[in-house]
């Protein structure tokens, strides 16, 4: 991965170029992006433009021209590089320990998720068989009240007894 625009970018010229290069790169990219050369018709933004892009290039050729600067900079980029691929490497690795916990905590969303779907399903089907069972008594009572009714009339006398010690507990105590 790239540093960023250096200075060797700025005036079109390989790392390992001569002084003599960076001179020659210096004078064509002085006449390119010289403000003088912008027509009169140019607004103020595009003056401050070509003036920005103009100290670039004399910056650039400021430190790629002197050997003692040149070096100091070359040193700069590569120890950026280095950290930059070191910070990359940090990156990635919590990038894959994000992408780690979010799986999980998407995985125990689903299973939770898929637990109480159950419960539900369950449940529902714990009422579908009551309702059925519940179905099914009461029809089993109806048929012995049809085939019987002094049955029906024993069970109400019952229900009455039930109810009549229900209210003389509650009143006794």
């Amino acid at each position: 991965m790239a540093v960023g625009l250096t200075l060797y970018d700025v005036l079109g010229v390989t790392p390992d170029a001569t002084t003599e290069d960076v001179r020659k790169a210096y004078k064509l990219k002085a006449l390119e992006t010289h403000p003088d050369k912008l027509e009169p018709t140019a607004t103020e933004r595009q003056r401050r433009a070509a003036e920005g892009k103009f100290r670039n290039v004399c910056d650039a050729f400021e430190v790629l021209s002197d050997p003692i600067k040149r070096k100091a900079y070359d040193e700069r980029i590569t120890r950026a590089t280095i950290n930059l691929k070191m910070w990359d490497g940090e990156r990635e690795r919590r990038n894959q320990e994000r992408e780690t916990w979010a799986r999980q905590l998407r995985e125990q969303s689903e299973a939770r998720i898929k637990a109480r779907q159950d419960w539900y399903d369950s449940l529902q089907k714990a009422k579908e068989e009551k309702a059925k069972h519940e179905a099914m008594v009461e029809q089993f009572y109806q048929e012995l009240r049809d085939r019987n009714p002094e049955w029906e009339i024993r069970r109400q006398e019952v229900l009455k007894r039930k109810a009549l010690l229900r209210e003389k507990t509650k009143s006794s105590k």
